[in-house]
């Protein structure tokens, strides 16, 4: 018994030192967390690289959001009025859409890539801003909800959603 509560005593430290590293005061920014469908989401108001980014989420225990469905998909859209880095790229090889957690865009079956009617749709790999091309990908909500992913230079500072699975009791470790 005393091995049992010395464990989820452990368990417990590492959940909450999850949250106090998203206080405002660690962040030294203005931030936003919310909760939805199991998973935390924190919305930055500063800008970074895509690199920078994802290893400022990975700091706090957290990734680049993984978009893994139409659900999660309107509900980001829904709380954003700029353009934010999601956990998206091409950068291994090119063409070939990986989220940070490894899975192809192929494998989970979601994309909501920018159409265009009369010109080249997203992702087009526009290299005029940066000769490598747009290997990282971004979401935003200027068009609609459903068709607001972009391409962009990795090396652009945006905002970034980080997305982190929320922890709702001890036995979910």
């Amino acid at each position: 018994m005393v091995r049992e509560l010395a464990a989820n005593y452990s368990i417990v430290g590492e959940r909450l030192s999850f949250y106090e590293a998203f206080t405002a005061q660690s962040l030294n920014c203005d931030m936003s967390l919310v909760s939805f469908h199991g998973k935390l989401y924190f919305f930055s108001s500063n800008k970074m690289d895509w690199s920078s980014s994802r290893a400022f989420c990975v700091s706090k225990g957290a990734d680049l959001v993984t978009i893994t469905s139409l659900t999660e998909q309107l509900f980001l859209a829904s709380k954003i009025k700029d353009t934010y880095w999601i956990g998206l790229n091409d950068l291994d090889t090119e063409g070939l859409w990986v989220w940070v957690n490894n899975q192809t865009l192929n494998e989970t079956g979601v994309l909501f890539w920018h159409g265009r009617d009369s010109e080249i749709s997203e992702p087009d790999n526009w290299k005029e801003e940066d000769l490598t091309g747009e290997n990282c990908a971004l979401v935003n909500n200027y068009f609609n909800y459903l068709n607001n992913w972009f391409d962009s230079s990795c090396n652009s500072k945006r905002k970034f959603i980080c997305e982190k699975k929320s922890f709702t009791s001890i036995s979910d470790a």
